[in-house]
Order: C-alpha cells, then sequence, then structure tokens
C-alpha cells in the first residue's frame, strides 16, 4: 500500500510506481470520485487534436447522432486505461 502527505495547498503526490502504470506526466489530467470516505483517481487520456479534427472530418454529411456517437467514443477512450509502455530505448 502506498500513501502520501497532504500539503497545506491539498496537493498530493502520487507515487512514480502508479504515475508509470496509468500513463501519467506532468501536466497530465486526473479525475477524482468520491465513494462515501472512499476517493477514486481516474487518469484522462486527452485525445491528440488531430483526432479530434478527424471526427469532423469523417462525420461530415452525417446526422448529429453520428458525430454524438463519435463523441461519446473518445470519452470512452480518455478514461481508459493505457496500454503499458515498452521500457528502453
Amino acid at each position: 500500500m502506498n500513501t502520501s502527505n497532504i500539503t497545506q495547498k491539498g496537493q498530493v503526490t502520487i507515487p512514480a510506481e502508479m504515475r508509470k502504470a496509468l500513463g501519467l506526466r506532468s501536466g497530465g489530467k486526473v479525475r477524482f470520485i468520491r465513494h462515501g470516505k472512499k476517493l477514486t483517481l481516474e487518469a484522462m487520456i486527452e485525445p491528440a487534436a488531430e483526432s479530434l479534427f478527424s471526427i469532423f472530418k469523417a462525420t461530415k454529411g452525417r446526422g448529429i447522432r453520428d458525430i454524438d456517437a463519435a463523441l461519446e467514443d473518445l470519452r470512452k477512450q480518455r478514461t481508459a486505461a493505457p496500454a503499458p509502455r515498452k521500457r528502453g530505448k
């Protein structure tokens, strides 16, 4: 079990091995979900700008339902756990 202290500003350090496992980097975003007295932290995957633009190119001439479905798929991808990174160069 990992623990972390809370600073006066309410900040907490996420242990390095957990940041790595979740694919979190400096400037990344996380979501906090409260369950009674428990707190869940989720990594939020930011899609590349190109993928957002590709939605609109792919849905040109389609209805709003198609665009909504494409946006919902992106939302699901953002909250999905990232694939493990390969080590070495």
